[in-house]
């Protein structure tokens, strides 16, 4: 049990995950003994229950909450410990913003030995300012709300954009996941205006550094959006082709473990908000991804034996990498480098399905199993 102290104080300490102490033990026993031990070989389960660390966390003698898991802790009592500081912060705290009226915009918050970060909230139509537990979630929320706010004072011209665009390309634009097909034109803009944003250096935090990107942006951000929506309608039109191709496969029972792989890789590429999420630069990329969907069911139905092997490799990688997420920080698995391996992953999928596609550098499972040591050992 932590020794007495304020919650606040206890609270800022939390967040060490057992995964690092075991890290920390595997990496000690392993130079005594000359053997390295995996994370995944420690079975916690089996210890007796009075070898276990449990923790409480105290408010003077009040108990707040007591478990093995400081992390779940941390999440359980976050919401009190946000409402203490919320009230700390005074006029930090800030809701409805449509421009940018708060001045400069401190980075860390620091109250009774307790941090907090603070950062734009998108609120839909406008912007909040919010306090975060970790610096990763005030970034990425900080990266949405700037976005909103650069977009309710500088036009994209998505939709006229859109409207000139050949048949061809509004015909593949009417195919899409998002619920009408203004939610998919919004979704452009906001991808354009991340552009934008990670162009001038990323989100500024004082009023003189916004009104610099919103000048930057009178030019950049509707030739962003074009780029968008060109980039859009090509990846829909790759997409209504692999559709095309699934459709073909489901008549075919030796194709049914392809199909059913294929079926869920799109899912993954093209649903609502894929736009934004993929962002711009990563647009082209999605039409190869999908491209390879379709070479890679018209060459199983040739050889339904060999891609059941290539299948196995790419299912091997894709379960390494869901269990090296598991083993992160909650705060730390929307990190770009955790992205990156998604994408390695399917780099390799059009390596192995596809290759006269070709790749952006060479890709392989050895590369990726690489990458996640790097990511759970970091």
């Amino acid at each position: 049990m932590p020794a007495p102290d304020t919650a606040h104080a206890v609270l800022a300490r939390l967040g060490e995950p057992h995964g690092n102490l075991l890290d920390t033990l595997g990496a000690e026993l392993g130079r005594l003994g000359g053997v390295q031990i995996p994370r995944d070989a420690w079975d916690l389960s089996r210890l007796p229950a009075h070898l276990r660390i449990r923790f409480r966390v105290m408010d003077g003698s009040k108990e707040l909450a007591s478990g093995e898991d400081l992390a779940a802790l941390r999440r359980q009592l976050w919401p009190q410990l946000q409402a203490k500081l919320t009230g700390a912060a005074g006029d930090l705290i800030r809701t409805g913003l449509t421009d940018w009226t708060i001045g400069t915009l401190p980075q860390v918050f620091t109250r009774d030995d307790v941090t907090a970060y603070p950062a734009l909230a998108d609120t839909g139509d406008a912007a909040d300012v919010r306090l975060f537990e970790t610096e990763a979630q005030a970034g990425a929320s900080m990266a949405r709300g700037t976005r909103r706010l650069l977009l309710l004072r500088v036009p994209s011209g998505v939709r006229s954009i859109a409207d000139r665009r050949s048949n061809e390309d509004k015909l593949a634009m009417m195919r899409n996941p998002y619920p009408r097909l203004g939610a998919l034109l919004d979704d452009c803009a906001a991808a354009a205006a991340d552009q934008v944003i990670a162009e001038a250096g990323g989100p500024p935090w004082d009023a003189d550094g916004f009104a610099l990107l919103v000048a930057r942006a009178r030019d950049a951000l509707p030739l962003a959006t074009a780029r968008v929506v060109e980039a859009v309608a090509q990846v829909l039109a790759a997409a209504h082709e692999a559709e095309v191709r699934m459709q073909r496969a489901a008549s075919s029972p030796a194709l049914a473990a392809a199909l059913t792989d294929a079926q869920a890789q799109y899912a993954a590429l093209i649903h609502d908000r894929f736009v934004s999420e993929a962002g711009l630069r990563r647009l082209p990329d999605l039409v190869r991804y999908l491209r390879a969907i379709s070479r890679r069911l018209d060459l199983a139905a040739e050889n339904p034996g060999r891609d059941a092997e290539r299948m196995a490799a790419v299912h091997q990688v894709t379960a390494a990498y869901q269990r090296a997420i598991e083993q992160l920080p909650p705060a730390r698995r929307a990190g770009a480098d955790v992205e990156a391996v998604r994408w390695m992953i399917e780099e390799l999928r059009v390596s192995l399905y596809a290759q006269m596609l070709g790749t952006p550098g060479p890709v392989s499972e050895k590369r990726i199993c690489a990458a996640l040591d790097r990511l759970t050992s970091g």
